[in-house]
């Protein structure tokens, strides 16, 4: 037997391109079948982003509050309502003005304040919310409870028509300092509160209110007897003096009330015209948010509302251990290189093409530059020839209108400077000259345009006057009153530094132990800091007593804030109240986390 090698027959030629055939026919299928499945998983990612967003939109909280949960919805329809008020609240403006009950300013301005709250509702709209709802799990507590009863009558309140009141008005207000564009001196204040106290005790002994109103009273209706006639709560004089007027019973009178200008208001009533429902508006509240969430959203308003007065009421019905004070107020931050001391002075600046912005970039060549500076001295020229307050109103005038500064916005005033603080050639012309009050400086090129100056006013550091007054106040015999008014950087500075009585809530808690640590007539040795500011206190008496007018406001503004404020942020601390995004891990908003 012969052994040989085993050979292989070669494919044919129609086997090769079969085995071709199939092998793309594969290739193509597999192609074919990663593209259907890439289609898919696009198609699954499409559809979880569409999941995440269904539910970031309609399921994932926003908030915790102790139990209650704030989903999205909740919390558009708790948007949807407040957008309905302001809605409804515009709506009653404008007709307001239409019946020449307030006036086009008075209709601006109220619309604007509507606009502003109005564009809060994205930012704080949630945080009120939460504040609503751990406000109303607080109520229990402090025995506030919510009524079926209570919620239909704030439903009412909500859908009714303006209710009128016949009133009448007792206004008494301080007269101003001549000059003065801010609060009056506070012995005019105390001069207007004893006036209208004692309109107060008049009508109290039996006097009729007509006759009251035309003794004391400084409004217009005066030569009426006070009576401004039927008006709705919008067209009212003052928004606190309302809120009482509204308030009362048929015939009922208010105590004396401080208003947001300073003026004290005593009113009365003598007829009430309560307006039933007004038409449409049901239909509209509950097209905008269901009836049942309208009345879960008005019970949280209840039960907060509720709590809120109880504790503001019982804040103002105390009489709390008071301290009259006066205090000397040196304004600046001490700085160990500010040996030059500071200067007051106004501006107008030229930056060339009006933009202050973008002239510090703008080449030398640049035409703009030249007319920046003709504009300057044009200015300079027109004020140099004028000279006391002629010059000093002109150029309060033109820095409003001209100047390419922010300072415009107030009159061109900058206020007291260091030397680092302004461009270093106006600093330079500040700092290294003498002048005298009411000087004309400029035209001086800085950075970003050409300045036209006012000198006001030259002092010395921050640390060189705190240790004047400290030597002052050492010394025997030491007159309080006129050390303030000669060297206290407040307004208060003119009556001696006076601020009237203070509870100790109404000091701030570096002031507080401080101050009511002192016997009457007491004086703080070393001035008490607060941020920029450096206090020397004299406590002028203390005692115990009633709430006066002028501290009511500030009570009822602040007292239930006091009082909340502390009890929030421990919510936040043990996690009862959890909001998106003010935490690292937002897992404890997921359902059953505690």
């Amino acid at each position: 037997m012969t052994l040989r090698a085993r050979t292989t027959k070669p494919p044919s030629i129609r086997t090769r391109f079969r085995r071709q055939f199939e092998g793309e026919e594969r290739q193509q299928t597999a192609v074919t079948a990663l593209f259907i499945a890439l289609i898919g998983l696009v198609v699954l990612i499409l559809l979880g982003v569409i999941a995440l967003a269904w539910y970031n939109d309609n399921l994932r909280p926003l908030a915790r509050v102790g139990s209650v949960e704030i989903g999205p919805q909740m919390f558009r329809n708790r948007i949807a309502l407040e957008q309905w008020r302001i809605n409804t609240e515009g709506n009653r403006l404008t007709q307001a003005q239409i019946n020449g009950e307030i006036t086009q300013d008075e209709l601006s301005a109220k619309t604007s304040a509507l606009e502003q709250r109005r564009e809060a509702l994205a930012t704080t709209g949630l945080d009120g919310f939460v504040d609503e709802i751990y406000q109303s799990q607080l109520a229990p507590a402090e025995g506030v409870t919510v009524t079926d009863a209570d919620v239909d009558a704030r439903l009412a309140e909500e859908l009714a028509a303006p209710e009128r009141r016949h009133a009448y008005l007792i206004e008494v207000k301080p007269e101003a300092a001549e000059g003065a564009d801010a609060q009056p001196p506070i012995a005019e204040q105390h001069a207007a509160l004893e006036k209208a106290q004692d309109a107060l005790e008049a009508l109290e002994s039996g006097t009729p209110f007509a006759d009251v109103a035309r003794e004391f009273s400084s409004d217009d209706s005066a030569a009426n007897g006070g009576d401004l006639g039927l008006i709705s709560k919008v067209a009212a004089p003052d928004e606190a003096w309302a809120n009482e007027v509204f308030e009362l019973d048929v015939n009922g009178t208010t105590p004396v009330i401080r208003g947001a200008d300073g003026a004290y208001r005593i009113g009365s009533v003598t007829e009430i015209q309560a307006a039933g429902e007004q038409s449409g508006l049901r239909d509209e509240l509950f097209k905008a948010v269901p009836e049942a969430q309208v009345r879960d959203l008005l019970r949280y308003e209840v039960a907060s509302d509720q709590l809120s007065n109880k504790i503001t009421d019982a804040a103002l019905a105390a009489t709390p251990e008071q301290a009259k004070l006066a205090i000397i107020y040196i304004e600046g931050v001490f700085d160990p290189e500010g040996t030059e001391g500071e200067v007051d002075y106004s501006e107008i600046v030229f930056a060339p093409n009006d933009d202050i912005d973008i002239a510090p970039d703008l080449p030398e060549e640049d035409a703009a530059w030249e007319k920046a500076r003709t504009d300057a001295q044009a200015v300079y020229d027109e004020l140099a020839a004028l000279s006391g307050d002629e010059r000093k109103d002109k150029f309060a005038e033109i820095a409003t209108d001209q100047s390419d500064s922010p300072t415009k916005d107030d009159a061109g005033a900058v206020g007291f400077v260091t030397r680092d603080i302004p461009p270093e050639a106006i600093g330079a012309e500040l700092f290294d000259k003498e002048h005298q009050p009411g000087d004309l400086l400029g035209p001086v090129r800085g950075e970003a345009g050409y300045y036209v100056m006012l000198f006001n006013e030259r002092r010395e550091s921050p640390e060189k006057r705190v240790e004047t007054v400290k030597n002052l106040l050492a010394q025997p015999n030491a007159d309080f009153a006129a050390i303030a008014k000669e060297w206290s950087d407040g307004p208060e500075a003119e009556d001696g530094g006076e601020i009237g009585w203070l509870t100790k809530d109404q000091l701030d808690e570096t002031l507080r132990d401080t101050v009511f640590g002192l016997p009457a007539g007491g004086v703080t040795p070393d001035p008490v800091e607060l941020a920029q500011e450096h206090y020397f206190v004299k406590v002028l008496d203390k005692g115990t007593r009633p709430l006066d007018p002028d501290q009511v406001p500030d009570i009822r503004a602040n007292a239930f804030a006091d009082w909340y404020t502390p009890k929030k942020d421990q919510a936040k601390t043990d996690a009862v109240i959890v909001i998106a995004g003010e935490t690292e891990d937002d897992t404890a908003l997921e359902p059953g986390s505690d």
